[in-house]
């Protein structure tokens, strides 16, 4: 049985106009999301994903504007509708965790309030209902005495009750589509694996889907079904998880992987992809990645690649990736 596809991004554009020049921060992304499935997409600081969310939800403000693509959601584009109807979307039909709750969280407002806010714009419940609501759905998250953390404010909470916060206002209008911009970076591993876990029960339970937004791969081993790796603006291999992790073929992919610490293998030092990401204002002539890559050849130099489908649901922006299923073979990636 084919699976249904909730959400599909088409060469998604989103540039900010800037007095030095057009940052492309997305230029050209293309995934899909289908029900009930959590999509990864991984990346460096910089590389356009939290921007890709940005423009889903569109959350942009100048001088970011999307200036092409088509975000389809349920059959209908939402770069098309109003901001009225937009309005409508948010919070019931789309949902996003923040960063940094901190920042997130209104720290004038009651975290019962801010989740209260929401069931009652659009479940159109009164204030009793939507206090009571708001308590059933703090010890649905797993936060103590959820009658008294009700009326508190987000700096009475710790960083993992306050990520647990934004979990239960995301999750009050039973949305179908959740997007979690890095919701576990600044929360120590313990807590992290916490949320992970309760995110995972909750997204079961609502029947929701998922983009995970991290640059931490071992959060993408935990929760995801597929993975869109994002580079410089674009999606540059997009596959599902045991391929990503097993049979990587773009060369940044596969020293994303080569550089994480591995417990059978000893190692003077760790290895690393060479270089910076590069600046968005003068991204490199042909394939972003060719300034840092060891498989560069002039061709990559010169043309920027496609991306296409090497295997069945693989696909692949490089012009070598024969030469990276040579480098794969050799068993250096983690857990093979």
């Amino acid at each position: 049985m084919a699976k249904e596809k909730l959400l599909e991004v088409k060469d998604l554009k989103t540039y900010f106009f800037t007095e030095d020049g057009v940052v492309k921060a997305v230029d050209g992304v293309d995934f899909e999301v289908y029900k009930g499935e959590t999509l990864g997409l991984v990346g460096e600081s910089g590389c356009g994903k939290s921007v890709t969310a940005f423009s889903i939800m569109r959350l942009l403000d100048y001088p970011g504007k999307t200036v092409g693509g088509k975000v389809i959601f349920k059959g209908e584009d939402l770069l098309k509708k109003s901001e009225e109807e937009m309005r409508k979307i948010r919070g019931k039909e789309i949902a996003m965790i923040f960063q940094e709750p901190m920042t997130a969280l209104n720290p004038v407002f009651t975290i019962g309030y801010q989740i209260s806010e929401a069931l009652k714009i659009h479940l159109h419940m009164n204030d009793k209902e939507a206090m009571e609501k708001s308590v059933e759905l703090l010890k649905k998250v797993g936060i103590p005495i959820p009658e008294q953390r009700v009326h508190e404010y987000p700096h009475q909470l710790s960083g993992g009750m306050r990520q647990r916060a934004m979990i239960a206002m995301a999750m009050s209008c039973n949305p179908t589509l959740l997007i979690a911009d890095e919701p576990t970076t600044a929360l120590d591993v313990t807590i992290q694996a916490q949320i992970l876990e309760l995110m995972k029960s909750l997204l079961q339970e609502f029947n929701a889907s998922l983009i995970m937004i991290t640059h931490d791969l071992g959060v993408i081993a935990e929760i995801a079904d597929r993975v869109a790796v994002m580079y410089a603006g674009k999606v540059v291999e997009y596959t599902d998880i045991r391929t990503i992790f097993h049979n990587p073929l773009h060369p940044y992919t596969f020293g994303l992987l080569t550089s994480i610490p591995r417990l059978d293998v000893e190692l003077r030092r760790l290895n690393a992809i060479p270089g910076f990401v590069p600046d968005p204002l003068h991204f490199p002539k042909g394939c972003k990645f060719n300034p840092r890559c060891r498989f560069a050849t002039d061709r990559c130099r010169e043309e920027e690649p496609p991306l296409v489908k090497v295997e069945e649901g693989h696909l692949v922006r490089c012009w070598h990736v024969d030469r990276v299923k040579e480098e794969v073979k050799k068993g250096l990636l983690v857990g093979v």
